[in-house]
């Protein structure tokens, strides 16, 4: 049964806006990161035709704060063009982190800092070029969503097909290695979080792959090739579950699989829309949140054998790309989420029950 949506929060980005993500460590998870990606005109003397110089890639990084189911503006960062971000889901070493990845083939991490009356606000502690040519760094992970680590791991996904391998280690990043997992873009990467030696990856060749970073380069562990009609955009690896992933597609479609038998999925579910971004509710994991692009956001919940879409949200008139949970809200009778989609730069905050 489809819950009724109430819209609490809208927000004009200015940029183009595909990424929005709560911070999950205490007691900041009142904080959201949202990330932009603008198309500008290239800088050029007069008199210059202009018609085949490529495009500037612009970004801004907003860090916002909810206050009575309201988002207020804490800071803002320009940079270039912002694929993905990410909290770390523990503090390091007494760091609270967000990593960044950007259109020039930046990993960038940031630490979140209590700025006396400012209040919080990010500071820049390391970042990687992942590829010295033109590299777009599409998605990242972190391996620490289930368990605390003092040098963590980042996955990045890039434009070139291949996965990026960096530790954290006291605030340096440092490579572990870098190995091609896809014939075309790499959109998505993952990691499996009870064993973080295992990712997962989806490529624009429309494959669904897992590998095995113990080797150098990683080794290939099964490779689905076949249950996606297009490329493959999201995937996200249970933290309740060990052997559960979902993974979504431009084929409109998010699977659920049971990564011990990866011939075919478990359950399936055509949501309208190719599935950019999927993010498993904090917590009880029942609920997988999916931004699906041409047709707005929505709830699928996976407790039972058939997935369900049980609350949609179509506050956005353009491409649905940014999505998280508020991480308070898995402990009551509803949930909030943000929001966030391209070409009518929006960011939503907009609220459901539960039954």
């Amino acid at each position: 049964m489809s819950q009724k949506v109430k819209t609490l929060f809208s927000w004009d980005t200015e940029f183009s806006a595909d990424s929005a993500e709560f911070c999950p460590v205490e007691p900041f998870q009142d904080i959201l990161a949202v990330g932009t990606y603008q198309l500008a005109d290239p800088d050029y003397p007069e008199g210059t035709d202009a018609t085949d110089l490529p495009k500037k890639r612009l970004g801004r990084l907003y860090l916002k704060q909810m206050k009575d189911k309201s988002l207020v503006l804490l800071q803002q960062i320009d940079m270039p063009a912002i694929l993905d971000l990410k909290w770390c889901c523990h503090s390091v070493q007494g760091n609270v982190l967000l990593a960044v990845a950007n259109a020039v083939g930046q990993l960038i991490v940031y630490r979140l800092e209590f700025s006396g009356d400012l209040g919080p606000c990010l500071t820049l502690i390391s970042q990687h070029n992942i590829d010295e040519t033109h590299t777009l760094a599409l998605s990242i992970d972190w391996s620490t969503r289930k368990e605390f680590c003092d040098d963590p791991m980042i996955a990045i996904s890039d434009s070139k097909g291949k996965i990026t391998l960096i530790k954290l280690c006291n605030e340096e990043l440092k490579l572990q290695q870098r190995f091609p997992a896809h014939e075309y873009e790499a959109w998505i990467t993952a990691f499996n979080y009870w064993n973080t030696s295992i990712l997962y990856t989806g490529g624009d060749d429309g494959k669904f792959r897992c590998f095995d970073a113990r080797e150098e380069p990683a080794v290939a562990v099964f490779t689905n090739r076949s249950q996606h009609s297009a490329g493959v955009t999201s995937i996200h690896a249970s933290t309740r579950s060990e052997f559960t992933v979902a993974s979504g597609s431009y084929d409109e479609c998010v699977c659920l699989w049971d990564t011990r038998r990866t011939k075919s999925p478990v359950s399936d579910l055509n949501l309208g829309g190719g599935v950019w971004r999927l993010k498993w509710e904090p917590g009880p994991e029942n609920l997988l949140l999916a931004a699906c692009m041409h047709n707005g956001f929505h709830v699928v919940d996976t407790s039972s054998s058939a997935l369900q879409n049980v609350a949609s949200f179509t506050g956005h008139e353009s491409l649905a790309y940014g999505a998280d949970w508020w991480w308070p809200g898995s402990n009551g009778t509803s949930r909030i989420v943000a929001s966030a989609s391209f070409y009518d730069h929006l960011l939503c905050l907009w609220e459901f029950s539960i039954n």
